[in-house]
């Protein structure tokens, strides 16, 4: 968003945490991917709280908050600011922008790249900690955004509950939806030093990039059903293997585990580590094809489309009916092995297998997407939408 805002001939600066503050790996080659012109200032984070070895807080929002209010605080006394932005998570950011708002006479809005307030799955039981972080979700988030000039999200159903729970007709901010999509540019770049967590040239390979979320865990589970099917029949190739790889680690099972259940421990194997952002596109790249596993909740955008399409490799997904990704990719006409989930009929094992089937039999030629429709989906179409928001303030 900044590269694009500055590429519209806007003045930014980006405040953040320093890396060295991270719990995870820092991904040096991303840096460069900031364009000219982009200021960027790093800031100090208090160290994550443990007691008796157990972490009990690390998240970096909380961990930043002091040093990144002040640090916002001393830029905003200097600098003349048409508009602050906030994107969440990390969530306790955004209670910043009341008070920076207040004090310097700026608006500011907040960014809704995962609902604050979500549901909880059943692996998030009462008192959990999943739960307790829905409870405090409840009681800061109106603190956060009550004030807020403008509201905006991936998609309108990331904010339109947070919009419901905390403003009338006559209070309601202005709203804008639209996905981070990409920068072109950063999917033609290959690293320089590769971090990968298998070799890519020793075996044929499918992958899975991104985040294992709670509500894909039941495709996860048909997607296997299907493929264990596959292998007893003698019809899954010997050498062909999926590799799910930044899943992290969750409440409840892993793909690991899953796969282990229906055997298919040789077939999948799964890296929870993230790796840098160009190591994953140069995978994608290299790959015989990319997965694609979608949320039985519809306004899930699953952002990792835009990758897979721009890795020209043919892209296996799993999605809502309803989905926008989906929608997307048929678009794009590259929709040859979608498999499309609806409510009212839960079990789609037997289309998996069948679009699994077609994926190993097909040479592909066929898949040739039409990209064209991307376009409007691009990082500097995104932040036009953004811009043009923050413009009408003026107005």
């Amino acid at each position: 968003m900044a590269n694009g805002a500055r590429g519209a001939g806007w003045d930014v600066t980006v405040i953040t945490v320093d890396a060295a503050h991270y719990e995870e790996p820092h991904d040096e080659e991303m840096c460069q991917l900031v364009r000219s012109g982009v200021e960027v200032i790093h800031t100090r984070a208090r160290p994550v709280l443990r007691l008796f070895g157990k972490r009990l807080i690390g998240d970096i929002g909380i961990r930043g908050y002091r040093h990144i209010k002040a640090t916002a605080t001393k830029w905003l006394s200097n600098n003349r600011t048409d508009f602050i932005w906030i994107p969440i998570p990390s969530w306790y950011t955004s209670l910043m922008g009341p008070s920076l708002s207040r004090t310097f006479n700026t608006p500011y809005g907040i960014d809704y790249i995962d609902p604050w307030v979500y549901q909880l799955t059943h692996h998030e039981p009462f008192m959990s900690r999943a739960w307790w972080t829905r409870q405090v979700a409840l009681i800061l988030e109106p603190k956060a955004i009550r004030s807020a000039s403008i509201i905006s999200g991936v998609a309108e159903e990331y904010f339109t509950p947070a919009i419901h729970r905390n403003f009338n007709s006559e209070t309601k901010p202005n709203t804008v939806a639209f996905p981070y999509g990409f920068d072109p540019d950063d999917h033609h770049k290959e690293p320089e030093q590769p971090t990968f967590p298998f070799d890519p040239k020793t075996s044929k390979y499918i992958l899975y990039a991104g985040a294992f979320l709670p509500h894909s865990e039941s495709f996860a589970r048909q997607l296997f059903s299907a493929l264990e099917e596959l292998v007893s029949e003698g019809i899954w190739p010997d050498d062909l293997y999926f590799h799910f790889v930044g899943t992290g680690r969750r409440p409840g099972p892993s793909i690991e585990s899953i796969a282990a259940e229906h055997g298919l421990g040789q077939v999948i194997q799964e890296h929870p580590d993230r790796i840098p952002f160009l190591s994953i596109q140069s995978l994608l790249r290299q790959a015989e094809g990319s997965l694609v596993l979608g949320s039985t909740e519809a306004h899930y955008t699953a952002s990792k489309t835009f990758q897979c399409l721009l890795a020209n490799r043919p892209l296996f997904s799993i999605l809502h009916k309803d989905s926008s990704a989906l929608a997307l990719i048929a678009e794009c006409q590259a929709d040859h092995y979608s498999v499309r989930w609806h409510a009212s009929t839960p079990d789609i094992t037997h289309m998996i297998k069948a679009c699994l089937s077609a994926f190993i039999a097909g040479n592909h030629k066929s898949w040739q997407p039409d990209l064209a429709p991307l376009e409007r989906h691009s990082t500097t179409s995104g932040t036009l939408k953004l811009l043009r928001a923050i413009e009408s303030l003026k107005a």
